[in-house]
């Protein structure tokens, strides 16, 4: 299986961005930004231009969310990432259009995939980005406030 990279895009209000393919390519209703890499690109740096180029998004990566993911014809690693700038130009060639939604609509509307195996690993990447975007938030307030709490 060949390797992809991409990114999940939280803003400020905690929402998390959706792409809709062109032509709901592959069976995808609204997935993640993601793509092979060009050249000799490390997995963020493809992971970060492939949210650019699909979303219009410009990123900053986070962390890696573990594991790779499999889907119809790769496995994909993706990456956290916090919203930097929103251009508001991505390629549309690719991408039909894009949405900030909460978590739970982000369920909704990735459900609704017709590609089952594109469905459940974008459900398990959101799964492992709600979580770990709380262990993100959760280091913050400790970070901020650990000067204060004694051990």
């Amino acid at each position: 299986m060949k390797k992809a990279y991409g990114g999940v895009v939280f803003n400020n209000e905690g929402e998390i961005l959706l792409r809709e393919p062109r032509n709901h390519y592959g069976g995808y209703v609204w997935t993640f930004a993601k793509g092979g890499p060009q050249g000799n690109e490390t997995p963020e740096a493809a992971a970060l231009r492939e949210v650019r180029e699909e979303t219009g998004v410009v990123a900053r990566v986070l962390c890696p969310l573990g594991k790779g993911f499999h889907g119809d014809t790769s496995i994909t690693y993706f990456f956290l990432m916090l919203l930097v700038e929103d251009k508001g130009d991505f390629d549309s060639e690719e991408t039909q259009t894009v949405k900030w939604v909460k978590a739970k609509e982000a369920a909704q509307y990735i459900g609704m995939t017709s590609s089952a195996a594109g469905r459940q690993r974008d459900l398990a990447v959101l799964e492992m980005v709600v979580e770990s975007f709380r262990q993100y938030e959760r280091s913050l307030t400790t970070k901020q406030h650990g000067s204060d709490n004694p051990p």
